[in-house]
């Protein structure tokens, strides 16, 4: 049963293939096994929500919506939340800011577009607004954007900002909202729990004592998911240790840990849950 605790949780999912990875090198042939499969990984996450009664944020790959049109309209139609992913899911801090401009106008033209509404949220792939890619803020800022989710208030492989703020908040460096997702501190270490690989491998009731500490002070966490995590039966790959850890490790405990997240706490998108203190996504 939902906690009547009063505080709405952000649920979002990041849509793209699972060789969307940016830590694994794959052959052409290896992403053609991993790929064509995020239409029916998503609508198996979308059932479950659904069967929940809860709402949450998709943030989908412009490549994505170009090859799966009618998988943006269906989750439109559903009442979720657009926001984007990026188009090709390269690295901020990779690109330089004119090519990050105008690979994120398209991307963001072609989603509106497709979903025929305003897409107001951004979430880089893999954490990668960084330190040295807060000049991205700016960017998004201007195009439109008011709110990113591309902060990992921690330290990651790929990204990650380990002193950043943990919780909702304005930054500094332009007119735009952060919603990152929720951390733990530990002593002196931050340990994110939230989603990925993190709710692959921490046990449920760990995840489930971190949003009740959050919950219980009022704050509501943030939580992510990819479909494909939910997919047991992904084609399994001749990959050294650490790209079978990465892919596979814990994938047949996801959808468990999914569906108990989902009666036990209560979800809604980002921008239902930022209007009640920002008002960023009222017109």
């Amino acid at each position: 049963m939902v906690q009547g605790n009063g505080v709405k949780n952000i649920l979002t999912v990041d849509v793209e293939e699972a060789f969307h990875r940016n830590d694994l090198q794959l052959s052409r042939r290896q992403r053609e096994l991993l790929g064509g499969r995020v239409v029916d990984q998503t609508e198996r996450l979308v059932s479950l929500m659904r069967t929940a009664g809860q709402r949450g944020t998709f943030f989908v790959l412009g490549e994505v919506a170009k090859q799966y049109p009618d998988l943006v309209r269906g989750l439109a139609a559903e009442g979720f939340e657009l926001g984007l992913h990026g188009y090709a899911h390269r690295l901020v801090y990779e690109q330089r800011e004119g090519e990050f401009l105008r690979e994120t106008q398209a991307a963001k033209a072609l989603l509106e577009e497709i979903g025929k509404r305003k897409v107001v949220g951004f979430r880089a792939p893999s954490w990668s607004i960084t330190q040295r890619s807060l000049w991205a803020l700016k960017i998004l800022a201007a195009m439109g954007f008011q709110y990113d989710s591309s902060i990992l208030p921690a330290k990651a492989y790929l990204g990650g900002v380990p002193r950043s703020n943990p919780l909702i908040h304005r930054r500094r460096e332009a007119d735009i909202i952060e919603v990152p997702p929720s951390i733990v501190r530990m002593g002196p270490f931050r340990l994110p729990f939230s989603g990925g690989l993190y709710l692959r491998t921490l046990p449920y009731g760990f995840i489930r004592h971190c949003i009740k500490r959050l919950n219980k002070k009022g704050i509501p966490a943030v939580i992510y998911l990819h479909p494909w995590e939910l997919d047991r039966g992904l084609p399994r790959l001749g990959l050294g240790w650490k790209g079978r850890y990465a892919l596979y490790y814990n994938l047949k405990t996801t959808q468990a840990k999914v569906e108990q997240l989902l009666a036990e706490f209560s979800f809604a998108p980002v921008c239902e849950v930022l209007n009640d203190a920002y008002s960023p996504c009222k017109d």
